[in-house]
């Protein structure tokens, strides 16, 4: 159960992908939303808090926005409620409550430290456009890295109108949460998901020590008895399992292609890796056209960032 939506917002009308999503979300799960606009401290700030004119401004800006949240929130009930007296799907609650926080300091480090109250962070990355003409920030991928929440990534201008769940597996056990994570959103959503190991079957590395065919026998066994889990699981969920040859950011950023949501794992690294979300996971979150899902493991750390 998702209690808490902390969704990261601008005031940029092309960056509200991001706000649709997390307010379709808690809509949907009864979740309280909280807007959060990071102030960003310059060299010249040496005080606790920003200047009355950059506060003044931000109040303006979370309240446009939070008025956007509620008229989507509401949209999304009203959808819902009307299906509902069809009797296709069951009664939600009948509104939302949406807050503001106003923060001050670095985007990435207050956005980890607000993660450690929430129980999903929701940030807008740039859209494919954004990345082929200017250089690509990784904000997401390094406040995904420690933060202490799940982390829902959402290029800007997405709209959705895709189906299905995509999830990533390699036999790890970081892989896990992140396959209970997309179950439990298929379900929510009533749509197919799928479940991807991608990796290349000739490993150079290996040439002559072990049979190449072995290795994709590997990854068919992972993807096989993790979609055997979950259907036993998710009686109803319909489950496909894919086994592709290619790099795992590149098969899982293609699979996910057309659908509502891509979901991996972390290793949840400690000492200076914990600072990196790794190379597949930061290509996930650079190339992804759909939103992205970093889903941490249960009993994390959650006062990381303070």
């Amino acid at each position: 159960m998702t209690d808490t939506i902390m969704v990261a917002v601008d005031g940029e009308p092309d960056h509200r992908a991001a706000l649709d999503w997390a307010a379709e979300r808690a809509a949907r799960d009864g979740a309280r939303l909280e807007l959060g606009h990071v102030i960003e401290r310059s060299w010249g700030d040496s005080g606790p808090r920003p200047t009355r004119l950059l506060e003044l401004a931000s109040k303006t800006l979370l309240e446009a926005e939070q008025r956007i949240a509620v008229h989507h929130a509401r949209t999304v009930l009203d959808r819902r409620s009307q299906a509902s007296d069809a009797g296709s799907v069951q009664t939600v609650a009948p509104d939302i409550e949406v807050t503001t926080r106003t923060l001050f300091g670095h985007v990435g480090h207050e956005l980890v430290a607000a993660s450690a109250k929430a129980d999903l962070l929701v940030l807008g990355t740039p859209s494919d456009a954004e990345r082929r003409h200017t250089f690509a920030s990784s904000i997401a991928a390094r406040v995904a890295a420690v933060a202490g929440c799940t982390v829902v990534a959402v290029p800007h201008g997405w709209e959705d109108g895709g189906e299905g769940v995509v999830v990533g597996v390699d036999g790890e056990p970081g892989a896990e949460p992140a396959v209970e994570f997309a179950a439990d959103e298929a379900a929510a959503l009533g749509e197919p998901l799928t479940i991807v190991c991608a990796g290349y079957i000739a490993n150079p590395l290996l040439a002559g020590l072990v049979p190449e065919v072995s290795l994709g026998d590997r990854r068919e066994r992972i993807a096989e008895d993790t979609a055997e889990r979950v259907r036993a699981e998710h009686p109803g969920l319909t489950v496909f399992a894919e086994t592709i040859e290619t790099s795992p950011a590149r098969g899982m950023v293609a699979e996910a292609e057309g659908s509502r949501l891509l979901v991996i794992g972390t290793h949840d690294r400690r000492g200076v890796q914990r600072v990196m979300l790794g190379s597949v996971g930061h290509d996930v979150l650079l190339n992804a056209l759909t939103p992205v899902a970093v889903v941490r493991s249960p009993g994390r750390d959650r006062t990381a960032g303070r």
